[in-house]
């Protein structure tokens, strides 16, 4: 039974109202506390009254909460536009030399988490090791053995774009450090929704967008890199707030080519930032820190645990089998890596998607196989009456 802390939560998204929506691993729906903070920025932003001032001050608090979020320090937080933005920060920022090698698992990943790989290697002649994912997993075993002296990076999402497995992060992190390899990952899949520690992760830099388990803002995301990594960077490019400038100067002051670095990850930071953005990602950070990461993983993973039983129960080609430490949040039917982006190959696949869609589900096909991905505003019933459509037929 939901508690009345999920049923209260649940009732500042309007969105609810409109269907059953189970499709955070593409967009997250907006609380109206989000809505409340961009339109009282923008009734600011329209007068003369507006302060940069007060803006520079949500930031640096913005940047506070999503560290205390993800058990950072908020030296360690750069703003993005996005998860490609702070993947291409990092990937731009290492001196690479020809002969180094990066391993991903492209078939698993968004694209977000392979260009950048893709890029580095043709600027700079760079190998990419490429290890086949095991049924739909990150084969944590492959990266591990893919390793040689050369390997600088290896790169894999928390939880994968298709079928939306989560990876044994932690195990892979802890070779990538007795071996001296850094490790990045992509957390669009997770943060907001599977309570996130990067220490526990061990990775050494962590990139996001607020548009998904953030409930906010398309266009905004962070970039979580680690101190002692962060300090071995330099910036591809550089603004006014990427380097080290005393607080009591004003923000135009120029200090010269005699620049230092702002610490740790703030170098990424570039010139103004996306303050209507920035209030709005705030407030929702505010609203998600009011359950707590820890309550809302053990929300969703109960909901998923329900779902994936119900959907077993009705002899559903369930990707993954019965639920396991893989499952969090997402859950997939059908053959995964089959089909397009909106299609699957499975005839019966794309009919229920149609059977679905029409009684007001919303959830996606990707890479074949129909995804629902869930947050703490789903509740039981929602996962109830998925499972009572999906097995009417079977």
């Amino acid at each position: 039974m939901t508690s009345d802390r999920f049923t209260t939560f649940r009732s500042h998204f309007p969105g609810v109202n409109d269907g059953v929506f189970m499709s955070v691993a593409q967009r997250g729906l907006m609380p109206v506390q989000v809505q409340d903070a961009i339109a009282q920025h923008v009734a600011k932003r329209t007068g003369v009254g507006w302060s940069k001032e007060e803006s520079f001050k949500l930031v640096e608090q913005t940047r506070i909460a999503f560290a205390e979020l993800v058990n950072a320090h908020p030296n360690e937080i750069a703003f993005t536009k996005n998860v490609s933005d702070g993947l291409n920060a990092i990937a731009g920022s290492i001196r690479w030399a020809p002969g180094d090698n990066v391993i991903l698992c492209p078939e698993l990943e968004h694209p977000a988490n392979v260009y950048p790989w893709y890029n580095v290697a043709r600027r700079h002649g760079i190998e990419l090791r490429r290890v086949p994912a095991n049924k739909g997993h990150v084969d944590i075993n492959g990266f591990i053995e893919a390793i040689d002296n050369r390997t600088r990076l290896a790169s894999v999402s928390t939880v994968t774009f298709s079928p939306g497995f989560v990876t044994d992060v932690p195990a892979l992190s802890l070779v990538c450090r007795e071996r001296g390899v850094r490790l990045i990952v992509d957390a669009a899949q997770s943060v907001g929704i599977l309570h996130t520690d990067v220490e526990k992760l061990g990775v050494d830099a962590l990139t996001v967008a607020t548009q998904k388990g953030l409930i906010s803002c398309y266009g905004m995301g962070f970039l979580y890199c680690r101190a002692s990594f962060a300090e071995e960077l330099k910036p591809a490019s550089l603004a006014r707030f990427s380097v080290d400038l005393d607080e009591e100067k004003h923000e135009t002051a120029l200090i010269g080519e005699d620049f230092t670095y702002a610490p740790a990850a703030r170098r990424f930071d570039g010139g103004n930032y996306n303050y209507i953005g920035v209030a709005a990602v705030k407030a929702a950070l505010d609203l998600l820190q009011e359950l707590g990461t820890p309550a809302i993983e053990k929300h969703v993973r109960s909901l998923s645990d329900r779902m994936a039983r119900g959907f077993l129960d009705a002899g559903l080609p369930l990707c993954g089998g019965r639920s396991g430490p893989h499952l969090g949040n997402i859950l997939a039917l059908g053959k995964s890596g089959g089909g397009r982006h909106y299609t699957a190959e499975d005839p019966a696949m794309n009919k229920l998607h149609k059977i679905l869609t029409e009684e007001g589900v919303h959830l996606a096909i990707r890479k074949g196989v129909l995804r629902f991905s869930l947050h703490a505003y789903n509740n039981e019933e929602e996962v109830d009456q998925v499972v009572e459509i999906v097995g009417r037929d079977q």
